[in-house]
């Protein structure tokens, strides 16, 4: 995301991003990070609804596209809104489909993207100690490269976020000590200096500065500083204050709320977490409204009041009951989201296909043929099999339509693609053009061995029984052979086999023409 999108208040982020998808110039690629972004600014707002459409959206136009790193981080945006859903094995999948596509592209800054996002994942659902061993794992692996490259500049410091808010937590709760992870309690000092320095040197987006804040804090717990945490929490509570995220603001005030339980401010305390209730609630996060009520009920019973302490307890209760039903209706919801997807993919293939065949006879258009030329022709220019090409004319064709009917003409170039694909090799390739015209595709053939295939292809036309297709009927071709050359680019290539194509026409038709060597310029 942008250094301007993530400066601006998030709901108008989110008006931008979606005044430019709205733009016809934008292109597919750029479409996709555009919906990407969509994604986390709505994750931010608390919408996941639209998180996950704009997912979606991403997904279906990064694969259209055929972009490996661009797929990769479109399944990562997916997988958190899942996990939104509380469909971790949803989310899972999602994030496996991603690590799958980002090592088979050698995508270094996608692995870490990934390793980046799952520790994410692990920490909202507190689970410290596995968010520290999946960023151990990247520091470890030849993939930590790609935190290093130019545009990773924005990950490298979540990175580093992410570490210290893992590595501080499993250390002040006890979830796993750090010293079954060689080198992690060296990396969270290094992690946390890192966050110093960014704090010190300022210009960060105000969400980058409200997540280095946080991270500070319980840094700075598990160190003991109260006085610096204090500190680290108010600063954090007043910049969440000035953004229009009721959820940000509600975790900062809960982790304030903390912050001042073990100062033994305890009013203080459960003020800040009375007003993350109150933000949660208005954000509709059910989860992160339960927690802060947990928080509430622990104050209250450590300050002797018992009654609301129990009070505050039995809310814990029934919003969990709430979320235990939200999750069942939102696990429907979501396999209706991914049948949707799934039924995507299949429609883009078919498309991608479509865009590519013939509609008529189901072989190569002149799309998919003038591809398969290029590659050819690649090959030979970088000293590959030579191949060769022949363009086939069906000779008075038009005949056939003024006599019989188009719709026996159909027939026609129906029979000749089947009679014709039956007898070439595997690797060639019969095409349609247009109309009559067809081109044949020889790959590694000598001249000789080309000017042979086609004779063979002619004679198998001029024997066909052509009753059944219409009484009387005889078809035969008319074939322009030439070869793939290094001197020659394709459209020259094509113009010498038409040439040769008129040729042979010239000639009486049902016979073939090899194209004349030419001056080379």
């Amino acid at each position: 995301m942008s250094d301007r999108l993530l400066a601006l208040p998030r709901r108008t982020a989110l008006q931008e991003v979606e005044k430019n998808l709205a733009k016809s110039e934008v292109g597919a690629a750029e479409r996709a990070l555009l919906h990407r972004d969509a994604v986390y600014i709505a994750l931010d707002l608390g919408e996941a609804a639209c998180a996950m459409t704009h997912a979606l959206s991403a997904l279906e136009l990064a694969r259209a596209c055929q972009d490996g790193p661009l797929q990769v981080k479109a399944h990562v945006a997916l997988a958190l809104v899942q996990a939104e859903f509380y469909d971790d094995l949803g989310a899972g999948v999602q994030f496996a489909l991603a690590d799958g596509l980002a090592r088979k592209h050698h995508d270094d800054r996608g692995v870490a993207l990934i390793a980046v996002n799952t520790s994410h994942y692990e920490l909202e659902r507190r689970n410290y100690g596995e968010a520290v061993m999946v960023l151990t794992r990247l520091l470890r692996s030849e993939h930590v490269r790609g935190l290093a490259l130019p545009e990773s500049l924005g990950l490298l410091n979540t990175f580093h976020v992410n570490f210290v808010v893992a590595a501080a937590e499993a250390l002040l709760i006890g979830q796993v000590p750090l010293t079954d992870q060689p080198g992690a309690e060296e990396q969270l000092q290094f992690s946390a200096s890192f966050l110093r320095g960014l704090q010190r040197e300022g210009g960060m987006a105000s969400l980058e500065a409200t997540a280095v804040l946080d991270a500070l804090t319980r840094y700075a717990l598990w160190q003991g500083d109260l006085t610096a945490a204090q500190q680290l929490a108010d600063e954090h509570v007043r910049l969440t204050g000035q953004a229009d995220v009721p959820v940000l603001h509600g975790r900062a005030l809960l982790d304030r709320s903390r912050v001042r339980g073990q100062i033994g401010d305890l009013e203080a305390a459960i003020d800040d977490a009375q007003q993350a209730v109150e933000h949660f609630g208005a954000a509709a996060d059910g989860l992160w409204e339960s927690r802060a009520r947990e928080t509430l009920a622990e104050a209250y019973a450590r300050i002797g009041r018992f009654e609301q302490a129990f009070e505050a307890q039995r809310a814990v209760t029934r919003g969990v009951e709430r979320l235990f039903r939200d999750y069942h209706q939102q696990r429907a919801l979501v396999g209706q989201i991914a049948q949707q997807a799934r039924e995507a993919e299949v429609h883009a293939r078919a498309m991608a296909q479509a865009a590519l065949s013939d509609p008529l006879t189901g072989i190569p258009n002149r799309t998919q043929a003038m591809q398969v030329l290029a590659r050819l022709r690649e090959q030979v220019v970088g000293g590959g099999p030579v191949s060769a090409i022949a363009l086939m004319d069906l000779d008075h064709f038009k005949r056939v339509n003024d006599l019989y009917g188009h719709l026996t003409g159909d027939a026609v170039l129906i029979e000749v693609t089947r009679l014709l694909t039956a007898e070439l090799r595997s690797n060639d390739v019969l095409a349609r053009l247009g109309g009559e015209e067809f081109v044949v595709i020889l790959t590694g053939v000598t001249l000789s061995e080309a000017v042979r295939l086609c004779d063979h292809l002619r004679a198998t036309l001029q024997r066909a029984d052509w009753e059944h297709t219409a009484p009387g009927l005889n078809m035969t071709a008319s074939f322009g052979i030439t070869m793939l050359s290094a001197e020659l680019d394709l459209t020259a290539t094509l113009q010498a086999a038409d040439r040769a194509l008129y040729e042979a026409k010239a000639a009486g038709r049902n016979t073939m023409q090899v194209a004349p060597q030419l001056q080379y310029v």
